[in-house]
């Protein structure tokens, strides 16, 4: 069976060889030990916290093969943006000058360089092994963020946003970062891509000035690139978009791909969440419904997707989600019918 549930430290072994196999390209899963040693740790230490409103928490899952015990996918939620330190991103904006003596008005493009999702949560690392993007695994490791913010609720700010890929060329060029970011940065985009990652983007700050840039004095290929995704970070943005999240024109700071954001209760995954207790494994007589299903505290987060049936007295659900989920009768859940 495939479940998604909340790290552990003996997953590690299993997160390095998921992360070289999602390597290269996602920066923040990084094939190198001590740094997902420290997501780890950092889940951990999220995890046993007693929270009663959001701050610096990382919450990491992973997706379990049971049938094997391999760890196949892996998505995090960051509780708050810029608790630690700043997070930044550009906004687009319009500014207009008019001359009367040539009786001429331009108006154009700027990015400026914005604090907007501070105080934000943000989903975020969502890889699955290509082996498993079959069978509605995808759907239950993008969700099962969603069932976590619904479950634990207090976790969570008022809004949540997303990063996206942003377009590059093959070989890895990005035509934004050569025309902004290369001019201030004496590195390539991927190593500061990954030193941002590693280390935050407070040397944004640091080296980046803060003046608007205006959009039509980059090369064309820059100004083309602007809050354009990158072909395989499509099917990521339609997921978010079914979700409900949307771009207010915000982009990401190296290279310019669509930062998209929702209010956290307006999701469609949380806002169709209900809870229930568990009543029980189904008899075989009841009308059942392909369901989302979460169960335990936020150390024990155990989500699945299976036929169930939903009732006065409670959910029910097949044998094989019960030898999974951390749940005895009178146990809450939270689900989400499809």
């Amino acid at each position: 069976m495939i479940i998604v549930r909340s790290v552990r430290e003996d997953d590690l072994d299993s997160l390095y060889d998921l992360a070289r196999e999602a390597s290269p390209g996602m920066t923040t899963l990084p094939p190198d030990r001590d740094a997902l040693a420290a997501k780890v740790a950092l889940s951990s230490a999220s995890v046993a916290k007693a929270v009663t409103k959001p701050g610096g928490e990382v919450y990491m899952l992973v997706m379990e093969d049971t049938a094997t015990g391999a760890v196949v996918g892996t998505a995090s939620v960051i509780a708050c943006l810029g608790e630690e330190e700043p997070f930044y991103s550009y906004k687009l904006n319009k500014v207009t000058h008019k001359s009367r003596v040539l009786d001429k008005k331009v108006t154009v493009a700027t990015l400026n360089l914005s604090n907007h999702f501070e105080g934000f949560a943000e989903v975020a690392t969502l890889f699955l092994s290509p082996a498993y993007r079959q069978g509605g695994n995808g759907k239950l490791l993008a969700r099962s963020r969603y069932l976590l913010m619904a479950a634990h609720r207090v976790r969570f700010p008022k809004a949540v946003m997303a990063d996206l890929r942003g377009h590059y060329e093959d070989g890895g060029r990005s035509a934004f970062w050569e025309a902004v970011g290369r001019h201030f940065f004496d590195m390539d985009f991927a190593e500061a891509d990954l030193f941002g990652a590693l280390h935050g983007n407070q040397f944004i700050a640091e080296l980046m000035p803060t003046q608007p840039v205006y959009v039509n004095l980059l090369p064309a290929d820059a100004q083309a690139v602007i809050g354009r995704v990158n072909t395989a970070g499509e099917p990521a943005l339609k997921l978010l978009e079914r979700e409900g999240f949307r771009w207010q024109g915000h982009v990401d700071i190296f290279d310019a791909a669509p930062s998209v954001d929702a209010e956290i209760d307006t999701l469609a995954t949380v806002a169709g969440t209900s809870r229930a207790i568990f009543a029980g494994a189904l008899t075989g007589t009841e009308a059942t419904t392909p369901t989302l299903v979460a169960a335990g505290a936020i150390d024990t987060f155990t989500a699945c997707l299976v036929p169930a049936a939903a009732g006065p007295e409670g959910l029910r659900l097949p044998l094989e989600a019960i030898k999974v989920l951390p749940v005895e009768i009178g146990s809450d859940l939270w689900y989400a019918e499809l």
